[in-house]
């Protein structure tokens, strides 16, 4: 064996013999797995009053809310990890009440390997979801009294069938509201956001991707919708009581109201064109064909409709119907 040869082989016995060691002292946990590879269910259950409050808080990990007709709350969940060190290492910390419900997965101090935890909980209908907050993973919320703060990164946020002033706010993933009484605020980036029939006032922000909006009322407090890089689509059942703001950059807006709808408009783009379906009475077209202006009058006039764009179509359509 030559002289190279043999310094190879002795040092990759030395980092065997190293490595070997730190396991039996445990003082690094080597991740040998993927994250869930090591799991261990828990189960929670306490009584809890018909519009009790409920928040959550987790890590790497989806949580699901669901309303049922039971007065009570009913947890069930899973913790995981690349290790079993790592698995047990999380801890679920819980607070009950009649009143109120408090489920918190603590994220392990240690860094080397994955770890985490997901769960679905059951409340009744008429509960107040209060706080709920994950990384890395979807929140689904449905068939509850109310909704407010959902926040979670790469991951998406559903809302279906609740109501309340929903705040809801995802980096890298979408947001989904469906069938939801109240005002929201919805914030993403590179995620999309679609919210269908919907009875309150919107305000709405992600970057990269679309927004595709279905008031079935016109709320009475103004509408914002904007992006970067991506359409917006914002369909109307009513004429607006309140000013609308649509604007994005590089992508198309279109708006959709009833055939009888009255506004005032004031449509911007560059580099494309503005058309209406709609009569309106006073019209300025740019002075070059890469800029087009829409300002007037639909009806009898009513709230603003500001939408602005760069490259990008903007169409104003008649419906029948918002969703």
């Amino acid at each position: 064996m030559g002289l190279q040869s043999y310094c190879i082989h002795a040092i990759a016995i030395v980092r065997r013999l190293f490595a070997a060691s730190l396991l039996l002292t445990g003082c690094v946990d080597v991740d040998f797995g993927s994250s869930d590879r090591f799991q261990e269910d828990f189960h929670f259950s306490w009584a809890l009053e018909p519009n009790g409050r409920v928040s959550a808080e987790t890590f790497n990990g989806k949580v699901e809310i669901i309303g049922w007709d039971e007065n009570k709350v009913d947890i069930s969940g899973t913790k995981y990890g690349s290790s079993e060190h790592l698995r047990d290492a999380i801890k679920i910390e819980t607070h009950n009440s009649p009143s109120s419900v408090e489920i918190r997965a603590i994220r392990p101090s240690m860094t080397s390997g994955n770890s985490g935890a997901r769960m679905t909980i059951r409340v009744p209908k008429q509960a107040i979801i209060d706080r709920v907050t994950s990384s890395n993973g979807t929140i689904d919320v449905g068939r509850v009294g109310s909704a407010t703060h959902l926040k979670t990164s790469n991951g998406a946020i559903m809302v279906h069938d609740a109501a309340g002033e929903l705040d809801a706010r995802t980096s890298n993933g979408h947001i989904e509201i469906d069938h939801f009484k109240g005002n929201v605020t919805l914030r993403s980036s590179n995620g999309r956001i679609r919210a269908e029939a919907l009875t309150g006032n919107v305000d709405a922000e992600t970057s990269n991707a679309s927004i595709d909006v279905r008031l079935s009322e016109s709320p009475a407090s103004p509408i914002r919708l904007s992006t970067s890089n991506g359409g917006i689509d914002l369909a109307l059942g009513q004429s607006p009581k309140a000013d609308v703001r649509a604007n994005t950059s590089n992508g198309s807006i279109t708006l959709r109201m009833p055939p009888s709808a009255s506004a005032r408009i004031n449509a911007d783009t560059s580099n494309s064109r503005v058309s209406s379906e709609f009569d309106v009475a006073t019209r300025f077209t740019g002075e070059s064909d890469k800029h087009d202006h829409l300002l007037g009058t639909i009806g009898s006039g009513g709230a603003n409709i500001d939408l602005t764009t760069r490259n990008g179509h903007i169409r104003i359509v008649k419906s029948t119907s918002a969703n």
